[in-house]
C-alpha cells in the first residue's frame, strides 16, 4: 500500500499539472442567453485542441489511479467519508473531462474550484476519522 505521504505528494503534483492544463489548454465559452436566467451567465468548456486532448486523457487517467489508491487508504482507516470522498472525485473527474457547465467567468475562477475540490479529498484522507 502506498503511504500516506506519498498519495499526498502525488495529490500536490496533479494539482499543479491540473492548474497547467485548466489555465494554458483549456478555454470558456459564454452560453448566450444565460445571464437571463443565471446572473453572470454559464460559461461551457471550449473545443480542446487534439495536443490538449492527448494531455487531458494522460491527466484522467493519472487522477483514476490516485483517487483508487486515495479510497483504499480510507477504507482501510475506517472512515466514515466515503461518500463525501467519492462526490469530490465526481466534481474533480468532470472537471479534468471538461463535460459540467461552469458558473465563473475565467479560467482562474475555474481552477479555484477544482482546487478546494482537491484539497477537500487531501484533508479526508490525512485525517479520515477526525474531520
Amino acid at each position: 500500500m502506498d503511504s500516506l505521504e506519498q498519495i499526498k505528494e502525488h495529490y500536490k503534483s496533479l494539482e499543479n499539472r491540473v492548474r497547467l492544463f485548466i489555465m494554458v489548454h483549456s478555454d470558456i465559452e459564454y452560453v448566450q442567453g444565460s445571464s437571463e436566467c443565471v446572473e453572470g451567465g454559464a460559461f461551457t468548456w471550449a473545443t480542446l485542441s487534439p495536443d490538449s486532448q492527448l494531455i487531458q486523457s494522460e491527466l484522467y487517467h493519472e487522477y483514476m489511479s490516485l483517487i483508487k489508491r486515495a479510497r483504499k487508504h480510507l477504507e482501510l482507516a475506517g472512515s466514515s467519508y466515503l461518500e463525501t470522498f467519492d462526490e469530490s472525485c465526481a466534481e474533480v473527474k468532470a472537471y479534468i473531462l471538461q463535460e459540467n457547465l461552469l458558473w465563473g467567468s475565467s479560467l482562474q475562477d475555474v481552477f479555484i474550484g477544482v482546487k478546494k475540490e482537491l484539497d477537500l479529498q487531501r484533508g479526508l484522507i490525512a485525517q479520515p476519522i477526525l474531520i
